[in-house]
């Protein structure tokens, strides 16, 4: 699962909890039994026709006066590239002509972003030195923030803090041992405990040397909800590759494995593979290669992220 489906996933099932966490004053004006996710996520832009896909909208009630209809617009990107702010204000623009109702736009950034973690991003318009177009959004900066503060602010803050920095370098395995226990011994249904602990181990990554520690970590009492998960269902991913190659041989099944594993997520997020593309994904030798594009391919936007193309 891409990125851009875990987060909506994520904040479909959570958008209560995230909203609490990082803008609690807004959370406290709206009626969250009344949110409705818009189905209508396809808006043709204009004045070139191209189609704007927002990652989440919801329409909230508030709680206040006549309980008028709020839209809550949350935007997944992975850093904060230069056309960025343009596309918030786009989006604006096109969901407050759709619905005619008031805006609350959020960039969920992944990576980078503003230094304070949360803040309030700009984008202006000038026609001849004069200003005619002051848009403003809140903006979230994941890595900006530090995982173990939010390690104790219920699940969602635990998956999340995944993407947040870290005390240790180059990792922390209490802190990941920790996300996943606040995760897994949460009240959540199965299904989002489930997204969160997916999150953290597809953005916390370990090395093979790293994951004997965690699990030598994660063998103690306290961390049996942990040891269930990674001994059961991860590990079972981990080994789809050298499983589909187990007839030619161990070390090569592996390796194709992850080729077609690279080749299926690629084809997920960015439609059908060129030719070029295949013949370059075939001719990888090294396991450690294709982890690489693979670990880009998870957040990138497009091919030329992944660095296959060119």
């Amino acid at each position: 699962m891409g990125h851009d489906q875990l987060f909506k996933a994520i904040l479909h099932g959570l958008l209560r909890e995230f909203l609490e966490l990082f803008f609690p004053e807004l959370a406290a004006k709206l009626d969250f039994d009344t949110v409705q996710f818009s189905d209508k996520e396809l808006f043709k832009g204009f004045p070139d026709g191209e189609r704007r896909e927002p990652d989440v909208v919801a329409l909230v009630q508030t709680w206040e006066g006549e309980r008028e209809v709020v839209v809550v617009h949350v935007e997944v990107q992975t850093e904060q590239k230069g056309d960025f702010r343009r596309r918030m204000f786009e989006y604006y623009a096109l969901l407050w002509l759709h619905f005619e109702t008031p805006v609350f736009p959020i960039a969920l950034i992944l990576r980078g972003g503003p230094r304070r973690g949360t803040a309030t991003v700009a984008y202006r318009q000038e026609v001849f030195g004069r200003e005619v177009v002051r848009f403003r959004y809140a903006s979230v900066a994941l890595a900006r923030l530090s995982g173990w503060e939010y390690l104790e602010k219920g699940p969602l803050a635990a998956g999340l803090a995944a993407l947040m920095q870290r005390r240790q370098a180059p990792v922390d395995l209490d802190l990941r041992a920790g996300l996943m226990h606040r995760v897994l011994t949460s009240g959540l249904d199965e299904s989002l405990k489930f997204q969160l602990a997916n999150l953290i181990e597809t953005y916390f990554t370990l090395t093979d040397e790293e994951r004997g520690r965690y699990r030598l970590l994660i063998s103690r009492e306290e961390y049996r909800e942990v040891q269930e998960v990674e001994t059961t269902y991860f590990d079972r991913l981990r080994q789809e590759g050298r499983e589909e190659g187990r007839e030619e041989g161990r070390e090569a099944g592996r390796i194709q494995g992850k080729r077609e594993a690279l080749k299926r997520l690629l084809m997920a997020k960015f439609g059908p593979l060129s030719t070029a593309i295949e013949a370059r994904i075939d001719a990888i030798v090294s396991a450690e290669e294709l982890d690489r594009h693979f670990d880009r391919a998870l957040t990138a936007d497009s091919l030329e992220e992944t660095g296959l193309r060119g």
